[in-house]
């Protein structure tokens, strides 16, 4: 992806019910997220393309995990583009 791509975290924007990628300096909602879009996240020092999934954790409880990537769960605040 090209460097000029604005960065900012992913968050759940609870008006709206979904995930979006939010510059929260300036409260900017970047890019709302769907099922099966595709974006990146920096793990490690890298970013890295994943997209969003519905598992279950052990407990039985529906839960939100990034492909790929060891981002499961609690995924808010992670750095997005």
């Amino acid at each position: 992806m090209s460097e000029n791509i604005k960065t900012g975290t992913l968050e759940f924007d609870e008006s709206e019910g979904k995930f979006v990628i939010a510059n929260e300096e300036s409260n900017e909602i970047i890019k709302s997220l769907e099922f099966g879009d595709t974006f990146e996240v920096l793990v490690d020092g890298n970013w890295v393309k994943t997209q969003l999934e519905i598992s279950s954790n052990d407990k039985g409880e529906m839960i939100f995990n990034l492909k790929g990537t060891p981002f499961k769960e609690f995924i808010t605040g992670v750095d997005a583009r």
